[in-house]
């Protein structure tokens, strides 16, 4: 069920002509509401809200877009403070989102959300197969988190896992979005190391991951030493 301020949100992040979604969220910010609670409670509500209003043609596209950007927007602005630093070589992966893949609010959000917990994250959106590989076969973050929403990328996804294994064999891969409630989907893809549905769940199985991919290392360091 979603609360008041996210249906109240979604109405007030399709009007153009108000700042009324700005003072609200600022409104939030001003009550000490933590900025997680912000984007998770109310934020993410207010995105499936507008969705599901766009499926059911209550809004056009347009208001839809525009909604999402001024989001991307709120987002961007939102206040910085309590940012832990990493420590090299810990707590680190890359989001991305599988070519095809339109709902990628879910994935910028989770991507803020990591870094402000002290997680270097990087963000793929809006490319392409070949240059996703490109990308992350340059890259030596060792936790891949891929995000699917439907049918509509479901190809692109399974594609995208197959070279994965291939190019990065040492990677793990955490599976995230709707296709994480879709258990018939999921057993038609290469098998991934974690399919996570929550905030919580995500950052628990990336910390196991990673700490499993750098065991060996810390081992081989120990016997060295």
């Amino acid at each position: 069920m979603k609360s008041p301020i996210a249906t109240a949100l979604a109405v007030a992040l399709c009007d153009d002509e108000t700042d009324v979604a700005d003072l609200m969220v600022a409104d939030l910010i001003d009550a000490g509401v933590p900025v997680e609670e912000i984007c998770l409670e109310h934020l993410a509500p207010a995105a499936r809200c507008l969705g599901e209003w766009w499926e059911n043609d209550r809004v056009p596209f347009t208001e839809v877009t525009m909604a999402t950007s001024r989001i991307q927007s709120l987002l961007r602005r939102m206040p910085k403070g309590g940012i832990a630093v990493r420590a090299f070589g810990a707590k680190a992966a890359v989001f991305c989102a599988v070519p095809g893949e339109q709902h990628t609010l879910g994935v910028m959000m989770a991507a803020d959300l990591f870094r402000r917990n002290g997680w270097d994250v990087g963000l793929l959106l809006g490319l392409e197969h070949a240059e996703i590989l490109a990308r992350l076969e340059r890259d030596d973050r060792c936790v891949i988190g891929l995000s699917c929403s439907g049918d509509h990328s479901f190809a692109a996804l399974q594609r995208l896992m197959q070279a994965l294994r291939e190019v990065r064999p040492g990677a793990r891969i955490i599976l995230s979005g709707q296709i994480a409630g879709d258990p018939a989907a999921l057993s038609r893809l290469p098998e991934p190391d974690a399919v996570v549905r929550t905030m919580e769940e995500a950052e628990t199985e990336m910390t196991r991951l990673e700490a499993e991919v750098m065991a060996p290392v810390s081992m081989r360091r120990a016997s060295v030493a």
